[in-house]
């Protein structure tokens, strides 16, 4: 949030003429090779406005990218994407036509929450999360005025499609931790409350003896559904 105050506030000044290296342009990366301008651009911003709707977004969706998976994700795989979405847009542009402002990674960092979000709320069935992806949606993308010509739609567009990407690839990559991590979320949801904690009476002795090493009753009820099929086999023998 700072970095993108005072590079702002670099750019509207010109300090020291810094501020003139700030933006991206087609000619100043493609016919200059001033490809560093690819990752400035990100962080300076054509007005206060266009700074404080940026700052709010990369707030919020930070907030939770970084807190929710890790800081390699957020910011570091997010300025890393926000880079290639300024190559692919300026492609697209007038050598002439200068690009500033983090509105592209904002919606890679949107579309990127979206599909995690699709892919790891198995609470729900499809129809309740694309329901409520696609009311997020609305409120996240659909643009809050009319069309405005110094606003570079196609830097959201990119931004958009690479997050989906990104996100796909991250839950793809570290799929087994998240079943894992949703496991254990089920048996602590599933687990019974202290009322009914109690043990039934006359029980087994056998049962008794389980009881007494896995130090809870219930604890091999809640095992028997996770451990493998060679580990639920023996339970259910010690048990019988």
């Amino acid at each position: 949030m700072f970095a993108l105050i005072a590079m702002s506030v670099v750019y509207w000044r010109n300090w020291g003429g810094i501020g003139a290296l700030l933006p991206a342009s087609g000619e100043a990366v493609f016919k200059n090779h001033e490809y560093w301008r690819l990752w400035t651009a990100l962080f300076a911003h054509a007005d206060l406005g266009h700074l404080a709707s940026n700052s709010l977004g990369i707030f919020v969706l930070g907030y939770f990218l970084s807190g929710y998976f890790s800081l390699w994700f957020f910011p570091v795989a997010a300025l890393l994407v926000g880079g290639l979405t300024n190559y692919l847009t300026l492609l697209s542009y007038d050598p002439a036509v200068k690009l500033v402002g983090i509105s592209g990674v904002v919606y890679w960092m949107g579309a990127a929450w979206l599909i995690l979000y699709l892919l790891l709320d198995q609470q729900r069935t499809k129809t309740q999360r694309m329901l409520r992806a696609f009311g997020v949606a609305l409120g996240v993308f659909f643009p809050a005025s009319a069309f405005d010509p110094s606003i570079s739609y196609l830097a959201h567009w990119y931004g958009f499609l690479l997050g989906l990407a990104s996100g796909a690839v991250y839950y793809f990559v570290n799929r087994k931790a998240f079943l894992k991590a949703l496991i254990i979320e089920q048996v602590v949801e599933d687990s019974p409350s202290e009322d009914n904690l109690k043990e039934p009476r006359n029980v087994p002795p056998e049962i008794q003896k389980k009881k007494k090493e896995r130090g809870s009753f219930w604890e091999p009820l809640l095992l028997q559904q996770h451990l493998s099929l060679e580990d639920n086999y023996q339970l259910k023998l010690d048990s019988s």
